[in-house]
């Protein structure tokens, strides 16, 4: 009868500990940024099912950002701005995965040249994504050219509702990214200055999650790092292939304007320059953690 008792008290303890063992699905949260379409290239092949993964989609850094804030996802994707905003509530996140550096991705748009804009005494509309990068890449726009004094009224919306306004009837600046500036270049908007002119600003992609989640599943982190870099090896062999298997993922975009903005980006996330490194690291982004 003890023997029974035992072997029955084994049993419970085991079952309890497989239960707790196993892995909850891993939620990742990206924008459809073309920088990141690596990850809609590898659900579309079926690839993260088999690493347990569900990708949540959103239309904006912010809102991954804050969908990642709000405990809705275990990872985020988006540039070392919204690392920060994180770490500034958990000092346990970090970067985990390089993706790409914006080479001319990240733009600055209005219907004024940039004498008008220094010449303007009326209020200027600026439309942008406030807590994105967006916000520093104006923030150095207007510092560069000694504008901060200017009467701007901050119009904060995401990228989908900017790109959807089909005119500009007020002064306005547009702080964009692809292929949405591609659209707002349709509907009137020039472009008045991009990440490719200025030297200063590094901006880069990235994947990030907070220690105990890279340590749960580092087995499973690892492998979605080399199905990311097959995505991104599949894209540079047969650039109209992959663009047929993500296009839904996608602003309206042609693949001629796929094709543009990829002109725009540069791939970081094998090889990667060590002045990259040294940059981020003087920029206090952590590299040490990086798959």
């Amino acid at each position: 009868m003890i023997r029974v008792i035992l072997i029955s008290l084994i049993s419970i303890i085991f079952l309890t500990s497989c239960v707790n063992d196993k892995k909850d699905k891993l939620r990742v949260v990206t924008s459809n940024w073309i920088g990141y379409t690596p990850l809609f290239y590898a659900r579309e092949k079926g690839l993260l099912d088999k690493l347990n993964i569900q990708l949540l989609s959103v239309v904006s850094l912010s809102e991954s950002l804050h969908t990642y804030k709000s405990k809705h996802a275990d990872i985020f994707l988006g540039t070392q701005y919204e690392y920060e905003e994180a770490f500034k509530r958990d000092n346990q996140v970090v970067p985990i995965m390089l993706l790409n550096k914006s080479d001319g991705g990240d733009v600055v748009m209005s219907n004024l040249t940039l004498e008008e804009i220094k010449k303007e005494d009326k209020q200027i509309d600026v439309f942008l994504e406030l807590s994105s990068v967006n916000s520093l890449v104006f923030d150095d726009f207007i510092t560069k050219h000694n504008i901060k004094n200017k009467n701007f009224n901050y119009v904060n919306k995401d990228q989908s509702f900017i790109a959807q306004q089909k005119e500009f009837k007020n002064p306005t600046i547009v702080i964009s990214y692809n292929p949405y500036n591609i659209t707002l270049e349709k509907n009137g908007l020039k472009t008045l200055e991009t990440t490719k002119d200025n030297i200063e600003i590094l901006i880069v992609d990235a994947m990030f999650t907070t220690n105990d989640i890279l340590i749960k599943y580092k087995d499973e982190l690892k492998e979605l790092k080399k199905i990311i870099d097959i995505a991104i090896d599949d894209l540079e062999k047969d650039e109209k292939a992959y663009y047929d298997l993500i296009k839904d993922y996608l602003y309206d975009t042609s693949f001629e304007e796929f094709q543009q903005s990829l002109s725009n980006i540069k791939w970081i996330n094998k090889n990667i320059d060590q002045n990259i490194l040294d940059s981020l690291k003087e920029h206090n982004f952590p590299t040490k953690e990086l798959l």
